[in-house]
């Protein structure tokens, strides 16, 4: 009988693999087959086992462009095109790191019309959670350039990383993304680590039943289902068509997408918006976007009656393309609030634009509201993907024979509810990590949270940077400081190509040598009291500190946070002139130690120094 060969999705046409070391590469065939590899002048031999498996130790390769390779047994072969050796990064973490270039296409809206470069590459890794195993294989996958349409599913931060460093250094970079909307840490850790750390939950046993999560899915999806089918029922706004132009909105009330609302407008539910207005005459049957910033939850949009978009979550913004924009324009807005707080994001932008004009929605007009309905508050949705193990098992460990240059990472949202167990957990799964590439002396890059407003998820964010801190303990590691790069009204900020600058700088400076924990930023390292005075010691990497206007630091005394803000620059330490006969040795004093902090002490590049707090020597 003839036997097939099977080679894994990661190694096949337009694979990029590690240039300057030994690669695997392996796949399977017959029960003890003899395998040959040949590409350019090499061919190499090995033999399948038992059950079909080969691996065959590729010899180190230079930089190389389109190899193609030829694998055969007795009775079959296969050709792989376009095979490069260049450098490969592994892409880790939640949303953030996930952000596509879709999503980024209105920051950077020639981005990928431009792309061109076939150098560039990347390789999305199936969301399929395992519990019952470690997978060896992933059930499905294909190498993509990072060219025109095919990039608008490409990280933004893999992207920009990607794109910088070839320009510098002219080596094919493969990008493997394994990031996860909404993943929680302990998704990423394997059953060892979170038993060892006694974080196991007791229902652990019953996530390696299919059944347990098929029942769990299925009552969600009904409870779903049942919900979303009620909500719609109970729209009056839908039965009565609030949306078409002619409707008669006279009598009711009137809100500011850009100013708070009374909370009635808030509460779960339905509730309607309306805005009618002359387009100027110079613009009338011109394309147009409409741009409404962000919401929560869900909306509906409609433009003179007919639906021009509407998305059924909170983050992504609401941008709509109206296809001729006519002499009265009637917006309708259905906004469908799950949570106990709904509404417009009243920071963003509420415009029309087009041909260089912009329409300012946030008039003195305003809109007209009404509530077409009220409702309970929606449960959460089910996800398995976030509980334990589940990313580790299904989508790290079948990668763990891959040779790759470093790691980046953007993750922590998910776990600022109990930041206290982070930064060892984190620690943990950088070392887990290493292990699983056999390489302790792999680069590991993560990008601490941004500042964000509390009332869109930055709760105890200062707490979890701080934890994410910790990780600088261990060589070969390297903390991208993004406080000012976030937006304080959004979980996702879009200047991902700033997070990419940076985390390009890490990964330059830990090549060059700075081994031991470096900081995108300066890095305050101690505090010390010397009579009255303060003396704040950071690491700046050689680099000069710079101070700005109003900087200040703080303290808990007597169950009262106090202001420290008499200071003096000395070379790259602050010192804080303290009242006479302060005391404060033991104390904790602390810098940026909010959700939504402020830039105020740079180096002379103007990086942001990392948010701290130390106790006092």
């Amino acid at each position: 009988m003839k036997s097939s060969i099977f080679i894994p999705y990661l190694l096949r046409d337009g694979a990029i693999l590690q240039r300057n070391q030994k690669n695997h590469f392996w796949g399977y065939t017959g029960s003890e087959q003899e395998v040959t590899l040949s590409y350019e002048e090499i061919l190499l031999k090995t033999k399948s086992d038992e059950k079909g498996y080969f691996d065959i130790i590729l010899p180190a390769h230079e930089v190389s462009e389109s190899i193609h390779f030829k694998i055969s047994t007795a009775d079959a072969e296969i050709f792989l095109k376009d095979i490069c050796f260049g450098d490969v990064f592994l892409l880790g973490g939640q949303s953030n790191m996930q952000l596509w270039m879709e999503r980024l296409k209105t920051r950077y809206p020639d981005e990928i019309e431009r792309a061109k470069n076939p150098w560039i590459r990347y390789f999305e890794v199936p969301q399929e959670p395992s519990f019952d195993n470690s997978k060896t294989e992933l059930t499905s996958g294909q190498w993509k350039r990072a060219i025109a349409e095919d990039l608008k599913n490409l990280s933004g931060i893999g992207y920009f990383f990607a794109k910088e460093k070839y320009e510098e250094d002219q080596v094919p970079v493969g990008i493997i993304c394994t990031a996860v909307g909404g993943s929680p840490i302990n998704a990423w850790l394997n059953q060892e680590v979170l038993r060892e750390l006694n974080l196991l939950p007791d229902y652990y046993t019953e996530l390696k039943n299919t059944d347990y999560h098929e029942k769990l899915k299925k009552s969600d999806e009904r409870y779903q289902e049942n919900y979303q089918k009620l909500f719609e029922m109970n729209d009056i706004g839908v039965e009565e068509n609030w949306q078409n132009s002619e409707f008669n909105d006279e009598d009711w009330s009137r809100v500011y997408l850009n100013k708070s609302w009374p909370q009635h407008y808030q509460n779960p539910g339905s509730v309607w918006l309306r805005k009618q207005f002359n387009v100027p005459t110079h613009l009338i049957g011109k394309k147009a976007l409409l741009n409404l910033g962000t919401m929560i939850d869900a909306d509906e949009t409609f433009v003179n009656g007919q639906k021009v978009g509407g998305i059924d979550y909170q983050y992504p913004p609401r941008i709509y393309e109206i296809e001729n924009l006519s002499e009265v324009l009637t917006i309708a807005i259905r906004l469908k609030i799950y949570q106990l707080q709904g509404g417009v994001t009243q920071t963003k932008e509420h415009i029309i634009s087009t041909e260089g004009e912009i329409i300012n929605l946030d008039d003195s007009e305003g809109w007209k509201i009404k509530r077409a309905s009220y409702f309970p508050e929606r449960k959460a949705q089910y996800f398995p993907q976030y509980e334990p193990t589940g990313l580790f098992n299904g989508m790290i460990s079948p990668l763990s024979k891959l040779k790759i240059s470093g790691i980046f990472w953007y993750q922590g949202e998910s776990d600022s509810h109990e930041y206290s167990s982070y930064g060892m957990k984190f620690s943990k799964l950088i070392q887990e990590w290493r292990e699983i590439f056999n390489n302790q002396k792999l680069l590991f890059i993560f990008v601490q949270l941004p500042n964000c407003n509390e009332k869109f998820g930055g709760k105890n964010w200062a707490e979890l940077r701080e934890e994410q801190t910790k990780a600088l303990d261990l060589n070969y590691t390297g903390m991208v400081v993004s406080i000012g790069d976030g937006e304080s009204d959004d979980l996702h900020p879009t200047n991902k190509k700033v997070i990419s600058e940076k985390i390009y700088q890490c990964y330059k400076q830990i090549n060059n040598g700075h081994i031991w924990g470096y900081c995108s930023g300066p890095h305050a390292t101690r505090v010390d009291q010397v009579g009255n005075n303060l003396f704040v010691s950071f690491q700046t990497y050689g680099k000069k500190l710079k101070l700005r206007n109003h900087i200040f630091f703080e303290i808990s005394r007597n169950g009262r946070i106090e202001k420290l803000s008499n200071v003096e620059l000395l070379g790259n330490q602050i010192k804080i002139i303290l009242p006479d006969g302060l005391e404060l040795i033991g104390s904790d004093i602390t810098y940026n130690w909010s959700n939504d902090p402020q830039v105020l002490i740079t180096d002379d590049d103007g990086r942001a120094a990392a948010p701290f707090k130390l106790k006092i020597s």
